[in-house]
C-alpha cells in the first residue's frame, strides 16, 4: 500500500481521515501547517499528498509551489482538500500543479476513490518511465556491444565528420573513451540514468560520493549538494557498483572512496568518515571497520 501525507490545520480532519486510510492498508504521516507538511515530505517522501488549501502561514498553494521545485518531490500527486468553492481558486491551485480537488466537506468513499484513482494513474507512470529507463539501458548496451565487436557502422558513425551526424558522434565518442580508459570494467555500468530537474541524463558512476539507504529506496549523492532517491536497495547497488573503490561502512551507507577526506574516531572509538564537500558524518559499524580498513589500504595502494 501508499505512503500518504495528510497536511491540514484542523488536528481532528488529520485524525478522523488518517484513521480510515490506515484501514484501508496505508501508512499516514499528518502535519498540522504547510511548512511542516514540507519538512515531513522532505523527510520521508510520500507516495501521495492529501493537503488543506487555507492555512496560516504556508498555504496549500505556497505547498505544492514548494514540491514542485523539489528534485525529489515534484511528482509526487497532491490532492488538495479545502471548503473553497470559489472556481478561480481551484482553477489557479490546478494550474500550479495540484492533480485534484475535494471539496469539504466531502464522503469518506469519495476521499478514497480519489486517492485510489491518483495512486493507479502514479503507479502506471512510474511503469512507464521503468519501461523507458529499460529501453536506454538496453539501447545504451547495444552502442558498447557494437563497439566492442568492431561494427562498421558504428566506426563509421564515430569516425565521420557530417553535420547530420554530430549528436551521433558526440554519445559515440563519449562511449569509445570510456571503454578506452578502463578495458576491466566493461561488464560494470560506468554511468545511471536519472531524471534530474525534468531532464534525463546519465550520472557517472565515479562521481557518486554516498548512497544512503532510505527504506527500501537509496538516497545517491554527488556533487556538492545533489542527491536523488532510487527505487534501488543498497544490496542491489553492491552488485552494479565497481568493487574496490565502492566500500559498504554500514547497513546504511556506501561510500566512495575516491572521495574521502579523512577518517576519525568519535568518543567511543569507533570510526567516522569525512568526505569532500559532504555536509554529513558517515559512521563506520564494527562489523565492517575491518573490510573498511582492507579496502581502504588496497585502494590507497593502487
Amino acid at each position: 500500500m501508499a505512503n500518504i501525507l495528510i497536511i491540514d490545520d484542523d488536528p481532528q480532519i488529520c485524525l478522523i481521515l488518517g484513521e480510515f486510510l490506515r484501514r484501508q492498508g496505508h501508512t499516514v504521516a499528518m502535519a498540522h501547517n504547510g511548512r511542516d507538511g514540507l519538512n515531513a515530505a522532505t523527510t520521508a517522501p510520500p507516495d501521495l499528498i492529501l493537503c488543506d488549501l487555507v492555512m496560516p502561514g504556508l498555504d496549500g498553494h505556497g505547498v505544492v509551489a514548494a514540491l514542485r521545485q523539489h528534485p525529489r518531490l515534484n511528482e509526487v500527486p497532491v490532492i488538495f482538500f479545502s471548503g473553497c468553492t470559489d472556481r478561480g481558486q481551484i482553477r489557479s491551485s490546478m494550474n500550479l500543479g495540484g492533480d485534484d480537488f475535494i471539496t469539504k466537506p466531502a464522503e469518506l468513499p469519495e476521499i478514497l476513490e480519489a486517492v485510489n484513482a491518483r495512486l493507479a494513474r502514479r503507479q502506471k507512470q512510474v511503469q512507464q518511465l521503468d519501461q523507458q529507463i529499460e529501453q536506454a539501458a538496453q539501447a545504451f548496451a547495444g552502442i558498447i556491444h557494437d563497439l566492442n565487436q568492431g561494427k562498421p557502422a558504428m566506426q563509421w558513425l564515430a569516425a565521420t565528420d557530417e553535420p547530420a551526424a554530430t549528436a551521433q558522434n558526440k554519445i559515440v565518442q563519449r562511449v569509445r573513451a570510456s571503454l578506452d580508459t578502463d578495458k576491466s570494467s566493461a561488464t560494470t555500468p560506468e554511468a545511471v540514468l536519472i531524471k534530474n530537474r525534468n531532464r534525463k541524463e546519465f550520472l557517472k558512476l565515479s562521481e557518486v560520493k554516498a548512497l544512503l539507504a532510505h527504506g527500501e529506496y537509496s538516497n545517491v549523492y554527488w556533487g556538492q549538494d545533489s542527491h536523488l532517491l532510487f527505487r534501488k536497495s543498497l544490496k542491489q547497488w553492491e552488485q552494479e557498483l565497481p568493487p574496490g573503490q565502492f566500500v559498504r561502512v554500514h547497513r546504511q551507507a556506501i561510500v566512495n572512496l575516491a572521495f574521502l577526506d579523512f577518517v576519525e574516531k568519535n568518543a567511543a572509538g569507533k570510526l567516522q568518515i569525512h568526505l569532500r564537500e559532504f555536509k554529513e558524518v558517515i559512521p563506520v559499524s564494527q562489523r565492517e571497520t575491518a573490510a573498511f580498513n582492507r579496502a581502504l589500504k588496497a585502494f590507497q595502494t593502487r
